[in-house]
């Protein structure tokens, strides 16, 4: 070892080094301090540590390489390949410079760049085959630092060996994919792991260690609070994929878990949000792991005497159909779909339906429908996150005749009128935080349902320019 501060002879040192760092690269080169990754930058592993001759160099060459190696980084100029250590799996790429030798080191495991996504605040993590690792973060998918190497397909199989378990393995090699929770000491992720024609594909969705309240995410409560009060009947949560809706509902299952006395069952694909018995009993179930599937999962849930049950997603016709049986039958249901709008929202309902049980099924959703929240989330105007703007149907008479009736054209007016019972459309959400200065004039229009009108909107008020 060399008297200098982590200047090592050895290159496992500098892989021991990166796992106690959880840094996803290392950089050592001639002439510089050794680097590390940290929050997507390389930033010396301290800043006492010393620098790197050209001699100490050709010495960590030595210790990872065998003579083959050396003569073909010799002729080529340039050698990568991946090494195992006791340290895990790591690819190397070696480069000669003029000052001496460049190494930069990978490490295949995901927990470095699941810690990159904590660190920054991101929303996913791209671990693609053929692609270099990226991360969404405030909405926008990019790399997580410029220059990084290109993820390889043996790369990839050996990021989903370092976290992948047998059961996992076993269904990724019959399926092609598998989903799943996992976790590390730093946090809980949604994982999902495809083969493709490249390799494989490996995506993760950051889950929020502390489940966030209903004011920190902006939920209106005092017209939220009263739809979970009910007994029995349907609140849905609606939106694209990435747009809330599971956060949504988590601090609505966390609020009833706090201010009621009864039984809570979710179903989920996979466990996201773990919630700590509070005034409730709370069982949470994953499909696939725990059951085969949400259809079998609520026909078993409405044998263990629950009082309000959360489906992940209801999907198929048959997850609706039980889901709303459920309603009718003195449990309150928490759903999710896709969808855009409120009005869309009971259009898919009814349309999963054989056309002649629709009228039947209409009279069913009237009933027990309690609440729509449909949502998405929009980069805010200065960059630092996103703000969710809302659009909320609450279920009046006047509503439940329309659904009734089959007219749920009439119900984007309804909610335009209603505004005293807590109902907004999207739109509006979105002039407001257009107004508050939130959002940019761009976000507001290309979000917007009625682009006409929110076009003479933005007219009418001209953003104010940058500071």
């Amino acid at each position: 070892m060399s008297e200098k501060l982590h200047i090592y002879s050895d290159l496992e040192q500098y892989m021991k080094l990166a796992r106690e760092n959880t840094s996803p690269t290392m950089y050592l080169g001639a002439g510089l301090q050794p680097f590390k990754m940290s929050a997507a930058a390389y930033t010396p592993v301290s800043e006492d540590a010393g620098a790197f001759s050209a001699e100490e160099m050709e010495t960590l060459v030595r210790s990872c390489t065998t003579e083959e190696q050396r003569a073909a980084l010799a002729e080529q100029g340039a050698l990568d390949f991946i090494t195992d250590s006791p340290y895990g799996k790591f690819h190397l790429y070696l480069y000669v410079q003029e000052a001496g030798y460049l190494i930069v080191m990978l490490w295949l495991h995901v927990d470095a760049y699941l810690q990159q996504g904590l660190d920054c605040g991101c929303s996913d993590i791209h671990l693609p085959s053929a692609c270099p690792p990226s991360w969404r973060r405030h909405g926008l998918l990019q790399p997580i630092w410029e220059g990084a190497p290109t993820l390889t397909r043996n790369d990839t199989q050996a990021l989903a060996e370092s976290f992948l378990g047998e059961e996992e393995w076993a269904r990724l090699k019959e399926m092609g994919d598998v989903d799943f929770a996992y976790a590390n000491e730093h946090g809980r992720y949604r994982a999902s792991v495809v083969q493709q024609r490249l390799g494989y594909d490996i995506c993760y969705r950051i889950i929020n260690s502390s489940i966030r309240t209903m004011k920190e995410i902006n939920l209106p409560e005092e017209y939220v609070v009263p739809l979970t009060r009910f007994t029995n009947g349907l609140i849905l949560v609606t939106g694209a994929v990435g747009s809330g809706k599971s956060t949504t509902l988590s601090s609505i299952i966390q609020f009833i878990n706090e201010d009621r006395h009864d039984h809570i069952i979710t179903l989920e694909d996979p466990i996201e949000a773990v919630f700590e018995p509070k005034g409730c009993q709370v069982n949470q179930r994953e499909v696939h792991k725990h059951t085969e599937s949400f259809g079998r999962a609520l026909r078993a849930a409405l044998r263990e005497d629950p009082d309000v049950l959360m489906v992940g997603e209801m999907r198929n016709l048959e997850t609706i159909s039980l889901a709303l049986t459920a309603a009718e039958t003195g449990h309150l249901v928490l759903g999710t779909l896709h969808t855009g709008s409120a009005s869309r929202t009971i259009d898919r309902i009814l349309d999963a339906f054989p056309v002649e049980e629709r009228e039947h099924i209409r009279i069913m959703v009237s009933e027990s429908l309690r609440g729509v929240l449909s949502q998405q989330l929009v980069p805010k105007k200065d960059g630092t996150g996103r703000v969710m703007a809302l659009e909320m149907l609450v279920n009046t008479a006047a509503v439940a005749n329309c659904i009734r009736e089959g007219k749920t054209f009439m119900i984007p007016g309804l909610i335009q009128t209603g505004k005293a019972q807590g109902m907004r459309l999207m739109d509006d959400s979105l002039q407001q935080l257009y107004l508050d200065g939130v959002i940019s004039a761009e976000e507001c229009n290309t979000r917007a349902t009625d682009k006409v009108t929110m076009e003479r909107f933005l007219q009418d008020h001209p953003e104010p320019p940058a500071a």
